[in-house]
């Protein structure tokens, strides 16, 4: 086996070969890997959280129950939180930024970018292979996803663990309250 076709990095073998010639796969599949490794997180706390609420079910106050089953899509919401990369985006080497002063995103924009996905991740995947830089959320945030430095995996846990309480973290927080207080009512029989 050449170097180019053995996988080094535990994905798809050579990937600057794969952007080169396929940019906008190579940019889906980063959505793709995002979505994997959001799934693995959100599946089991989804979970453990649905079984808490339906034990204390009498206990708790509708509402409360679900502001926490919705909290793992807020996590998910959330995934290009830390230096505007999510997992994906580290592993594969892209970066949201603004799109005008072309620095990195900011959280809120990044929440912002991402409220599309709940209701139309399919129409996202499907506008990204026509349009690798911007989705649809990326037109509501006004940003683009550049390529970047790649990093490893672990230094979004680097990052977590460094991260300081922001303003911008209060407006995430009312937005993302809004959005799924709305969502509930879609998703949810509320009499």
């Amino acid at each position: 086996m050449s170097e180019t076709q053995f996988n080094t990095n535990g994905l798809i073998g050579d990937i600057n070969d794969t952007t080169r010639k396929y940019p906008n796969l190579h940019r889906v599949l980063s959505m793709l890997i995002d979505h994997m490794i959001m799934c693995l997180v959100i599946v089991p706390l989804l979970a453990l959280l649905f079984g808490l609420v339906a034990y204390f079910e009498d206990y708790l106050n509708k509402w409360f129950g679900i502001s926490l089953i919705l909290l793992p899509f807020f996590i998910y919401l959330n995934k290009d939180f830390f230096k505007s990369k999510s997992p994906g985006k580290r592993i594969l080497g892209y970066q949201v930024i603004d799109r005008k002063t072309n620095n990195p995103a900011n959280e809120l924009q990044c929440f912002i970018r991402n409220l599309t996905i709940c209701v139309a991740w399919p129409i996202e995947v499907i506008v990204s292979l026509i349009s690798p830089e911007r989705r649809i959320g990326d037109f509501l945030a006004n940003t683009k996803v550049i390529l970047a430095e790649k990093e490893k995996l672990k230094s979004f846990w680097t990052d977590l663990k460094s991260t300081t309480l922001k303003l911008n973290y209060i407006g995430i927080i009312i937005i993302g309250g809004i959005y799924f207080y709305g969502l509930s009512f879609l998703l949810f029989n509320l009499d």
